[in-house]
């Protein structure tokens, strides 16, 4: 019973709303890393998308587990507190969370822990999002240490499920177990005991190397990016990010500019297809004169990419197809695009002007007009229906022949 009130008490902050409006919808939320430990850098992305706020509008984050950083400022958010907004109603909050929350990593590796509870508000407290939890990755280290597997891909979004087929836009983390995965017959562990024993890193290419993330041991900024890094549970993440966006530049020697690929001209980018990823896994050593030099390695690797399911285009629709001024006539609009919000129609029947506000979610916004009710005594051969989006743009401009009734 006392294991159920806490996980109530953590479905709820501790602020105060006073006259605040508690919005019904949460943001769908994911980082990159895909996987992280608490006590490395992540960065948490917020789709406010049909959350309900004002496009662009200041965004703060009020978070009470594991504790509350910014307790007792429910109407007015500290700076810290605040999130970057990217456009396409997409938000961000960059941090360590052991250090924003104050506390050390094992606060987030214990299994009561109830996970990254919060709610995003406007600074005065005038608003605010339902409450979600934000991911965390226990689960999915616990599951691949278990699992034997030396290596294993996590691409996407917790929420929708990771995948190992990942994809040129979605999250990506690869994690090694150092005890499991082997170059050149030894393990990373042992590995990592030699005396000239550097770091590992990895080289690799899209589409069998057409698109290079090459490992030049001797240029810092390379390790730095194409390393792997070894986390506080003993495990190696080779951190991708986003793959487009990874694969866009090499890095240079210091004072000069990163060198492009292909995926860095927009054109390009669009016109790529997605087949796979070849990678090596290098141990870097140093040579008798001190200079990196590669190491054994595992030989060539190739991990297939998936395809990415881009969102549809809109399409809207009359309900029934053959309207006459008796009808009840519904106006759907599907797969919206994502910062359209609330759409606002004007039909225009002869002498009438009918107006109002297509309520529903980006996926479907929809509403019903009872014509016979509406055009009583109006003589028109024909609706005139113009949909505007929340910014007031046109996205909907239909002519709706009027049949006479039965």
């Amino acid at each position: 019973m006392k294991k159920v009130l806490f996980a109530l008490m953590c479905l709820f902050p501790l602020a105060l709303f006073a006259d605040g409006v508690e919005l019904p919808n949460a943001p769908k939320c994911w980082t990159v890393p895909a996987v992280f430990t608490a006590d490395e850098e992540v960065t948490f992305y917020y789709d406010m998308t049909d959350v309900g706020f004002q496009e662009g509008v200041d965004l703060y984050l009020w978070a009470w587990q594991p504790t509350e950083p910014d307790a007792g400022h429910g109407g007015n958010s500290s700076d810290f507190a605040k999130l970057e907004y990217l456009g396409n109603n997409i938000y961000k909050k960059t941090m360590v969370p052991t250090e924003y929350f104050h506390c050390d990593v094992a606060k987030f590796e214990d299994a009561n822990w109830p996970g990254f509870w919060q709610r995003l508000k406007t600074k005065d407290g005038s608003m605010w999002s339902g409450v979600f939890a934000a991911p965390d990755s226990r689960s999915e280290f616990e599951a691949f240490k278990k699992s034997g597997a030396g290596i294993q891909f996590f691409s996407g979004k917790k929420s929708a499920g990771f995948t190992e087929k990942f994809a040129l836009d979605d999250p990506l983390t690869v994690l090694f177990n150092p005890d499991v995965y082997k170059l050149g017959g030894k393990t990373m562990t042992e590995l990592a005991k030699d005396a000239d024993f550097v770091t590992f890193g990895v080289h690799s290419g899209l589409n069998d190397w057409t698109v290079l993330q090459t490992l030049d041991v001797w240029r810092p900024a390379v390790l730095a990016k194409a390393g792997l890094k070894k986390l506080s549970n003993g495990l190696y993440a080779w951190n991708i990010g986003i793959p487009s966006e990874y694969y866009a530049f090499n890095p240079q020697d210091p004072g000069q500019a990163d060198k492009p690929t292909i995926l860095a001209d927009p054109d390009k980018k669009a016109a790529f297809v997605l087949e796979n990823m070849t990678y090596n896994v290098i141990k870097v050593i140093k040579d008798a004169a001190g200079a990196n030099q590669w190491g054994v390695n595992t030989g060539d690797q190739t991990q297939k990419a998936g395809q990415a399911v881009p969102y549809p285009d809109p399409v809207f629709s009359v309900f029934p197809t053959r309207v006459s001024t008796k009808d009840i006539l519904t106006l759907t609009r599907q797969y919206n695009g994502r910062t359209d919000g609330d759409l606002d129609y004007i039909i225009v029947a002869g002498s009438k002007t009918i107006k109002g506000t297509m309520p529903g979610v980006r996926d479907k916004r929809e509403t019903t007009i009872d014509l016979n009710k509406e055009l009583q005594g109006v003589e028109a051969s024909e609706l005139k229906v113009t949909i505007t989006n929340a910014r007031g743009i046109k996205v909907v401009e239909s002519t709706v022949p009027l049949v006479i009734p039965d």
